[in-house]
């Protein structure tokens, strides 16, 4: 009987498991998580959780029992120290797994502040529960909070912050919020509307310094001159890779561990999904990291048929949300490289969507409170549908016309 061991219990790994159960997988699985909670969702963190309108009980992608019933056996508080590929075995805290396939979902880390006071006691990143935990005591006796980094976690828990009464100022090294994914058009609208709600968002903001009593950071200071008081700093400029591991079994890794359209690495029983992985996308025929929930759930059901001997491979339209206030981001596609955007509603209104061009063709699209429009769109992208932006651009374009042949 085949033995399949999953390294991380994020969204990536816990599907993993949950799909082979579906797709008829009868032998052993077992998931390695180095976290002391069952397998969550980790995209309230940032929002209902932070601000405590869920508890912990409600981001369990599954209760105990369904572990039990489903025979995958989960540790938790354990992480793997070393990889025999020799005997196919992995040694982990105080134990030792068997294994015919591994499938790493080791996700990805925060990109670290490095300077001075930077391990201060209320400097916080936000990856996983108990980040969220801290930061909420923290929340308690706090007035001002600095977030460095005016990407989705800072623009979410700013929201939130906001929310709770805080005085919140975002500080970002770009020249605008958002810059690495999306147009000055949608910037702009989240730089407003930010500031309507009373963020202060500084762009092009270099921190220089961490002034702290007793590692306690009470001022950052900017290489401006500008001193911003502070009784919480949390810090969102990026992720990088857990590919510690598949180093050190030679796994070949390239910004993420790199797998074909099958999930399958460059060892022959060992794949990998979610976060940690630069796969090959097929839709795009090319290879990419993305960190996105959609993305992990896609290459948790090609692994599982990678696992069984099927041929399910990655064509997933890259697509992802952020909550923030009562707006909704939804984006769909690959925007990098376009070469006009347009926008087709009001941003004012707060209900438009933007359009991504290049060469005279849509190739991504970003949706603030237009769900319905915003899957009219995804599916097209996702199918392959050539939209010309000429027609997107004509005033009397309508999205429902994408699927009904008319205009």
């Amino acid at each position: 009987m085949s033995k399949v061991l999953i390294a991380g219990g994020g969204h990536a790994g816990a599907n993993t498991a949950f799909a082979l159960r579906k797709d008829g997988f009868d032998g052993d699985i077992t998931i390695i998580s180095y976290e002391d909670y069952l397998p969550y969702h980790r995209p309230p963190l940032s929002k209902d959780f932070l601000k405590q309108s869920i508890g912990i009980e409600k981001l369990s992608f599954k209760p105990a029992n369904f572990y039990e019933e489903q025979n995958i056996s989960i540790n938790l508080n354990t992480r793997i120290d070393a990889i025999n590929l020799e005997s196919n075995h992995v040694k982990a805290t105080d134990v030792t797994f068997d294994f015919d396939y591994l499938v790493f979902a080791t996700g990805a880390s925060p990109r670290l502040l490095q300077m001075e006071n930077a391990d201060a006691a209320n400097l916080f990143y936000l990856r996983q529960i108990t980040d969220a935990l801290s930061i909420q005591k923290a929340i308690g006796s706090a007035k001002d909070i600095v977030l460095i980094g005016g990407g989705y976690i800072g623009l979410e828990v700013a929201s939130v912050m906001t929310e709770l009464g805080l005085n919140v100022v975002i500080l970002e090294a770009e020249d605008r919020i958002l810059q690495r994914v999306t147009s000055p058009e949608v910037s702009n609208f989240y730089n407003d509307f930010h500031s309507k709600k009373g963020v202060e968002i500084i762009c092009n903001a270099r921190v220089t310094s961490l002034e702290a009593k007793n590692k306690i950071i009470n001022t950052v200071n900017l290489e401006s001159g500008k001193s911003i008081s502070a009784d919480i700093v949390l810090v969102g400029i990026g992720a990088i890779p857990n590919t510690q591991l598949a180093d050190s079994i030679g796994l070949e890794c390239d910004n993420g561990i790199k797998t074909d359209q099958y999930c399958r690495t460059s060892i022959p029983n060992i794949l990998a999904v979610g976060d940690c992985t630069s796969s090959f996308n097929t839709l795009y025929n090319k290879e990419f990291r993305l960190e996105s929930v959609p993305n992990a759930l896609a290459q948790a059901k090609v692994a599982s048929s990678s696992i069984l001997g099927n041929e399910l491979f990655n064509k997933e339209m890259p697509w992802f949300w952020s909550d923030q206030y009562d707006l909704k981001l939804q984006m769909a596609g690959l925007s990098s490289g376009y070469d006009e955007c347009h926008i087709i509603g009001d941003t004012d209104s707060a209900e438009f969507i933007a359009c991504y061009g290049k060469d005279g063709y849509l190739i991504a699209v970003d949706s603030v409170n237009q769900p319905r429009q915003f899957m009219l769109f995804k599916k097209a992208l996702g199918n392959g549908f050539k939209l010309e932006m000429s027609l997107i651009k004509d005033k009397n374009f309508q999205p429902e016309s994408i699927f009904s042949g008319s205009n």
